[in-house]
């Protein structure tokens, strides 16, 4: 991992990020999530990287999810196919 460089700048206001504004979210062997929130206009991203033997890749994505969220998810259970299945039958008997 110290061959990686998260980003410096917030992408939306250009500001320094600071070593507390960067959470690793999740790490394995060759992948890392970082969520990144600028303490200065409070938009966050959500950075993967993965290193394989071809190179390195980096996507990042601007997100609404704050680090409480995070820690929610992580904590949580693991959504089966029956919750998706239930979701979408509640949610389509609403809309109809």
């Amino acid at each position: 991992m110290n061959s990686v460089k998260i980003p410096d700048k917030c992408l939306q206001c250009g500001q320094i990020y600071k070593k507390k504004d960067a959470d690793l979210v999740s790490e394995s062997e060759n992948a890392f999530v970082f969520h990144l929130t600028c303490s200065t206009c409070k938009s966050s991203i959500m950075l993967n990287i993965a290193i394989g033997r071809d190179g390195i890749l980096t996507v990042s994505a601007l997100t609404d999810a704050g680090k409480e969220d995070l820690d929610k998810l992580r904590s949580g259970n693991a959504i089966s196919a029956n919750d998706v299945i239930e979701a979408y039958t509640t949610l389509h008997k609403r809309n109809s």
